[in-house]
């Protein structure tokens, strides 16, 4: 089905098609062993409340019409259909759940509830870190009020200015195009910027795992984050390149690299370039390649040199024509047929997608900053991001004065963490360490979701 084909996102039975970039997600990324999980946990001051979180929950879900569906498999093709099924709340206990099935009231999202913690879990297709966040600040702000009604009369304008929704208003400012397909609105023909020489990446060995493993082991190293951000101001830089810096010496102290590049790929927001507010996929990857001639320079030059990569691919051009690639992609997924027998090879033994990194060494995810606010200082004693995935990851969150660097792996092999905890003493930080076990990881099935 290619672009061309796609001229309404309406079919005659009432279902809706999915925007191009999750083609991607439901061919590579989706499966028993390959489901792109993404999390948000949440400790709270105060056992839960399950009651009133129901209903903050189904209030915030009308801010977010995009996120009210089902998904179908109709003529080979996932497509949605408009679910107004209550959200899903579901005992975080270690059950496996199944996106879009009964298990999440067929929601590609649940939230998993213990006595005094909460955590978010979302299928990537639904959409980026940014339209996550967006919605779990209205969830928890709306939970908020419910606990403590004086909250009201702080105003919403505190995160509404920042494009987070309140309301349904945003998302009737766009057209069906930016609303559900963002890609396809912004992608332009162009010359993307190639950091990576492939015939000299680095890539990890396999971990010792099975493919379908159910559950990944999280571990969670803190430092200061007012100590980290003396450390980019000392060294006139920002995060990302510091923190891939920092990334690339661990596992050049793990691992046995030789002479070929540590590819750190950092994830960015296209809605810096090209603003809009569409909560559809618009991350595109950022490559740090730190050669072994960058890896013996002072880290502060290390940062400088990273930077000027980073700048180069933060640019419109760029951001359009890695969007315009990103399509490309699509269509060859799109032409080797129906999506999940496509899915069944791309994810198999004999497939082409057993890593997310053929591109780079490692992902390392870092949405940014949840500054200090009322929602955080009433609810919250601490935040974690997560991501369950197939293969070794980074996400880094700061909530706080905490700065959480979380690994995430299939094994228990626990030396690329050790790595980072001597890396960053060497430079200076304190590091506290959190092991939060095996999370079981909630996954996508074609044969599970309904046939239309």
């Amino acid at each position: 089905m290619t672009t061309q084909n796609r001229s309404s996102f309406f079919l005659p039975n009432g279902l809706r098609r999915c925007g191009r970039y999750d083609t991607i997600f439901y061919g590579a990324y989706a499966g028993i062993g390959s489901t792109f999980d993404m999390r948000v946990r949440f400790d709270l001051k105060q056992k839960i409340n399950t009651a009133k979180l129901q209903k903050a929950a189904d209030r915030a879900l009308r801010a977010y019409p995009e996120f009210a569906v089902r998904p179908v498999l109709h003529e080979g093709r996932i497509c949605y259909e408009t679910n107004s099924a209550p959200v899903k709340l579901a005992p975080d206990d270690g059950k496996r759940l199944y996106f879009g099935t009964e298990d999440t009231n067929g929601y590609l999202f649940v939230f998993l509830y213990g006595e005094r913690h909460l955590s978010f879990s979302i299928f990537h297709s639904q959409t980026d870190a940014h339209g996550m966040i967006g919605f779990l600040v209205t969830v928890m702000w709306n939970y908020l009020v419910a606990m403590f009604p004086p909250a009201r009369l702080l105003g919403t304008k505190m995160f509404t200015r920042h494009g987070i929704r309140a309301d349904d208003s945003l998302f009737y400012t766009m057209d069906d195009t930016e609303r559900y397909d963002p890609l396809t609105k912004f992608a332009r023909p162009g010359n993307m910027v190639q950091p990576v020489d492939l015939e000299r990446l680095f890539r990890f060995p396999p971990e010792d795992a099975p493919k379908d493993c159910a559950s990944c082991h999280l571990v969670n190293l803190e430092i200061s984050n007012a100590a980290f951000l003396a450390k980019v101001k000392e060294l006139g830089t920002t995060f990302a390149p510091l923190l891939g810096a920092l990334t690339a010496e661990a596992i050049r102290d793990c691992f046995d690299v030789g002479d070929r590049d540590v590819v750190v790929i950092t994830t960015a927001d296209g809605r810096r370039v090209v603003p809009s507010n569409t909560l559809g996929n618009l991350a595109y990857n950022v490559y740090l390649p730190v050669t072994p001639q960058i890896a013996a320079l002072p880290l502060k030059t290390q940062c400088e040199k990273l930077a000027e990569q980073l700048a180069t691919q933060r640019t419109e051009a760029h951001v359009r024509a890695t969007y315009k690639d990103i399509l490309r992609q699509c269509d060859e997924i799109d032409a080797m047929g129906d999506i999940d027998k496509v899915n069944a090879f791309l994810t198999g033994p004999e497939g082409l997608a057993n890593s997310m990194t053929g591109t780079g060494t490692v992902f390392l995810t870092y949405p940014g900053r949840i500054a200090n606010n009322p929602i955080s200082g009433v609810l919250l004693d601490g935040l974690s991001p997560g991501i369950l995935a197939a293969e070794r990851a980074i996400d880094v969150y700061a909530h706080r004065d905490a700065l959480i660097i979380q690994f995430s792996q299939k094994s228990d092999d626990p030396s690329l963490i050790d790595a980072m905890r001597r890396t960053l003493k060497k430079h200076g930080f304190a590091v506290k360490t959190r092991d939060l076990g095996r999370v079981t990881q909630n996954v996508f099935d074609f044969d599970k979701i309904k046939h239309v």
